[in-house]
């Protein structure tokens, strides 16, 4: 691969060690001077990368780490560096430092709330089974007042249209009207 469309003369040189952790292995593979031209973009610098180790996969993820183990980005501005304090490049898979767990929802709470709301529904028709006969009775009693309540009313409606019917018209007015 030529990579012939940047200028030698400024060219980065950077000391890059390779570890592979894709293929679970934690010593430092290779050791290679990298020269990262200037105002390269991050795929130009994956594809110099990849040339210059030998790398074939493409679902790779690249990790550059400093001398004290701090990431740091992968671009045209990486400071220069010697042979005896190299960049380290860990090559890993995607998701391979995550490990999924099973979803759990919480069934502790759940199962919790739901046996107090049967609790308290158990225990509230315990209550109504308890008051069932005297809620009968409560009703029967409620009827028999509105019975005789409605028996007073229509008694003294009763008085009050045989008083209504006893009057009769003499055709003259006792009083003057005040209109």
């Amino acid at each position: 691969m030529s990579h012939s469309g940047f200028d030698k003369s400024r060219v980065l040189k950077v000391w890059i060690a390779l570890k592979r952790l894709d293929k679970n292995d934690d010593r430092v593979v290779a050791l290679r001077e990298v020269s990262i031209p200037p105002a390269a973009d991050i795929t130009l610098i994956r594809e110099i990368i990849t040339s210059t180790f030998g790398l074939k996969s493409s679902d790779l993820i690249f990790k550059i780490r400093n001398q004290r183990s701090c990431l740091i980005p992968l671009n045209s501005f990486i400071p220069a560096n010697s042979k005896h304090m190299p960049y380290v490049l860990e090559v890993s898979k995607i998701f391979q430092h995550v490990f999924p767990r099973p979803k759990i929802i919480p069934t502790t709470v759940i199962n919790k709330t739901m046996k107090t709301r049967l609790q308290h529904i158990d225990t509230r028709i315990q209550r109504l089974d308890d008051l069932l006969p005297q809620i009968d009775l409560r009703r029967n009693e409620k009827l028999a007042q509105e019975i005789e309540c409605l028996n007073q009313k229509l008694g003294f409606l009763q008085k009050r249209m045989q008083v209504a019917d006893s009057h009769s018209w003499k055709g003259t007015l006792t009083r003057a009207p005040l209109w």
